[in-house]
C-alpha cells in the first residue's frame, strides 16, 4: 500500500517536472520565434513565478528559481541585451531655440521634452541644455524609422488649438494631462485612431460659448498651427485629394475650403496658388519674418528667400490637404479634414448636443490613418495616438524650436565602461563570498548565498537588458544584490537559532524581509512615477524588480535550501 508521504513526494515530483517541461517549451518558442523572444521570456518567468508563489512548496521554489535562471541565460543568448548610450553609443539630435531663454525657461523645456519622450515609450533618453539657446537629445542606437519618429515628436512645439468658425474654442492649456488616454476602437465612430481628455472649467465654458449654435460646423483641431505664415500650394497638391472624392470638387471650391480651414481671428494664414505667383510674387506680403510654407523643390523658393521670406519646406504629401465632401457639390458640410503642413489633425463635425451652450468637460481628438494595407494603417494609427498623447501630456514648449542634423555619437567610455561595470559585478560577488566566509566559516552556507546572488544578477540583467541597461540600471542591479545578501543573512541567522523550530524561525525571517522590501519599493516608487527624472528611472526600476524577485522567488528558494542543510 502506498503511503501518504509517497503520494505527496510523487505530486511534488510531477510539479517540478511540469515546471521544467514548461521551461523547455518556452526555450523552444524563443528559439523558433526570435521576433517574439522577449514577450515569450517575460511571460514565461511570470508564469513560473506565479506557480512558485501559489504552490508554496520547497521543491517548487528551488526548481522555479533554477528554471528562471536557465530561461534568463537562454534569453540573453537568443534575444541579446540592449545597452544604453553609456555603453553602446547613440544618436544625438540638436535642438535650436528660436531665441535665447533664461535658466528657468530652459529647465522647463528640458523637462517637457523628457516627459514627451518618456510618454512616447523610449527606453532611455537624455536631454541636456547647451548655453541659453540650444540643447541636444541623445537616444540609444535605434532603427532609422524610430529616430525619424522621435525627430518628428520633438520638433513640435506642442500648442494645441481647437478652432470653430474662425475662433479658438479650446486650448492645450485647458487639458488635464492626467486624463489623456487612447480611445478604444469600438468608440471611434469611423475614425482610425483617437485620444480623449478632460478639460478645465474655463476651457469648457469657452468651448460652450464659441460652439453655441454651430451645429454641423467643423471643429478644426490644430497642433502647432504656424503663426505669421502664408501657404503657397500648387494646383496639383490642391486637387490631389479632391480627385479621389466621390463628388467632384472644383479648383475654386477646393481653394475656398483650404482658406476656410485656416481662418482664425488675429492669426490669419492666407493661401496662394504657386502658379499665380510665378509671375508676380509681390502680391504676397512679407515683413522679413513671414514664413512661407512651400513644397520642397518648389521653383519659387529662391524668389521667396530673396523677397525676405523665411522658407519652410514640406514634402508634397504634407502639403496636400485631405477633404471630406457631402453628396451635394459645394455643400456647406464640405471641409478639409487633415493637412499636415499646417498642423491640422482632424476636423470632426459638431453634433447638436454640444452646441447648445452647455459646458461639456470630455472631448476627443480622432482622425484617419495612412497606409496601403490594413496592417500598415493599424501601425500608423498606433504611432499617431502615441505621438499626440505624448505631446499633449508633455505640454507646450515656451518657445518654438528647430531640429538640427542628427549625428551618431560614441559612448562616453564605450566598451571600457561596460567592462568596468562587469568587473564591479564580479567584485561584488567576490566581496559577498568573502564576507559570508568570514561571518559563517561554513561552505554549506557560502555556496548557496553566492549561487543566489549570481542567479539574481543573471535574471535582472536578462529582464532589464530586454529593454535597456544604462549606468543607472546597473547601479540599481548592484544595489538590489546588496539588499538580497542582507535578506539572506537574516534568514541564515534566524535558522541558526535553536530555541524554536526551523519553520517558525523561517517565518520570522520572512516577516522581516517582507517589511524591508515594502519599504524599498515604496521609497523607489516616487522616483519611478513622480519625479520625472528620466536619468534615474533605470535605477528605480532595477531596484524594484530586484526587491520583488528576491521576495517572491530567490529568497524563498534560499530558505528552502538552507533549511534542508540545517536539518
Amino acid at each position: 500500500m502506498i503511503s501518504k508521504d509517497e503520494i505527496m513526494r510523487g505530486i511534488r515530483t510531477r510539479e517540478v517536472m511540469a515546471i521544467f517541461g514548461f521551461m523547455l517549451i518556452a526555450i523552444i518558442a524563443m528559439v523558433l520565434d526570435r521576433a517574439a523572444g522577449v514577450p515569450i521570456y517575460i511571460a514565461s518567468i511570470a508564469i513560473i513565478g506565479m506557480a512558485v508563489i501559489f504552490l508554496k512548496k520547497d521543491n517548487v521554489r528551488i526548481a522555479g528559481l533554477i528554471a528562471i535562471v536557465i530561461l534568463s541565460l537562454v534569453s540573453i543568448g537568443v534575444n541579446g541585451m540592449k545597452f544604453g548610450i553609456d555603453f553602446s553609443g547613440g544618436v544625438r539630435i540638436p535642438i535650436l531655440l528660436e531665441r535665447s531663454v533664461d535658466s528657468v525657461t530652459m529647465d522647463e523645456m528640458v523637462n517637457t521634452i523628457k516627459t514627451r519622450a518618456a510618454s512616447f515609450g523610449l527606453a532611455e533618453v537624455k536631454v541636456r541644455p547647451l548655453g541659453d539657446s540650444e540643447m541636444y537629445v541623445e537616444l540609444p542606437q535605434s532603427s532609422p524609422q524610430l529616430v525619424k519618429d522621435v525627430e518628428n515628436l520633438l520638433s513640435k512645439q506642442g500648442v494645441y488649438e481647437g478652432v470653430v468658425d474662425g475662433k479658438v474654442a479650446i486650448k492645450g492649456e485647458d487639458i488635464f494631462t492626467g486624463t489623456i488616454v487612447k480611445v478604444p476602437s469600438q468608440y471611434l465612430q469611423g475614425a482610425d485612431w483617437g485620444v480623449s481628455f478632460t478639460v478645465t472649467q474655463a476651457g469648457a465654458q469657452r468651448f460652450a460659448q464659441t460652439a453655441k449654435g454651430k451645429a454641423n460646423y467643423p471643429l478644426y483641431m490644430f497642433l502647432d498651427r504656424p503663426t505669421n505664415s502664408v501657404v503657397i500650394i500648387s494646383n496639383e497638391e490642391l486637387m490631389a485629394s479632391a480627385k479621389s472624392q466621390p463628388v467632384p470638387i472644383s479648383k475654386t471650391h477646393a481653394l475656398e475650403l483650404v482658406t476656410s480651414s485656416l481662418r482664425l481671428e488675429g492669426n490669419e494664414m492666407p493661401v496662394y496658388l504657386e502658379e499665380d505667383l510665378a509671375k508676380n510674387l509681390t502680391i504676397v506680403p512679407s515683413d522679413n519674418k513671414t514664413k512661407a510654407l512651400v513644397t520642397a523643390g518648389s521653383p519659387l523658393i529662391g524668389k521667396l528667400t530673396a523677397a525676405g521670406f523665411i522658407v519652410v519646406e514640406n514634402s508634397q504629401a504634407d502639403m496636400t490637404p485631405s477633404y471630406m465632401v457631402s453628396s451635394g457639390a459645394g455643400s456647406e458640410l464640405d471641409a478639409v479634414v487633415t493637412w499636415k503642413a499646417v498642423g491640422l489633425l482632424s476636423a470632426p463635425r459638431l453634433v447638436g448636443s454640444v452646441t447648445e451652450g452647455i459646458p461639456n468637460f470630455n472631448y476627443q481628438i480622432s482622425g484617419p490613418a495612412a497606409g496601403d494595407s490594413q496592417q500598415a494603417k493599424a501601425l500608423d494609427a498606433v504611432k499617431k495616438e502615441r505621438e499626440l498623447e505624448s505631446i499633449l501630456k508633455g505640454g507646450a514648449l515656451p518657445v518654438q524650436i528647430t531640429i538640427g542634423s542628427k549625428t551618431v555619437v560614441p559612448a562616453p567610455l564605450g566598451e571600457e565602461f561596460l567592462r568596468l561595470s562587469l568587473i564591479g559585478v564580479a567584485f561584488a560577488i567576490l566581496a559577498i563570498a568573502l564576507m559570508v566566509a568570514i561571518r559563517y566559516r561554513h561552505m554549506q552556507i557560502i555556496l548557496p548565498m553566492v549561487f543566489i546572488s549570481v542567479a539574481e544578477i543573471i535574471v535582472l540583467m536578462a529582464i532589464v537588458g530586454s529593454f535597456t541597461i544604462d549606468l543607472s540600471a546597473m547601479a540599481g542591479i548592484l544595489a538590489a544584490i546588496g539588499v538580497s545578501v542582507d535578506a539572506q543573512i537574516v534568514v541564515t541567522d534566524e535558522l541558526l537559532k535553536k530555541e524554536e523550530d526551523a519553520r517558525h524561525r523561517l517565518e520570522k525571517a520572512f516577516n522581516i524581509i517582507t517589511t524591508s522590501v515594502l519599504v524599498a519599493v515604496i521609497a523607489m516608487l516616487p522616483l519611478l512615477l513622480i519625479s520625472g527624472l528620466v536619468e534615474i528611472i533605470g535605477f528605480a526600476t532595477s531596484t524594484i524588480l530586484g526587491s520583488l524577485l528576491g521576495l517572491f522567488i530567490s529568497r524563498p528558494a534560499y530558505g528552502a535550501i538552507v533549511e534542508r542543510l540545517f536539518e
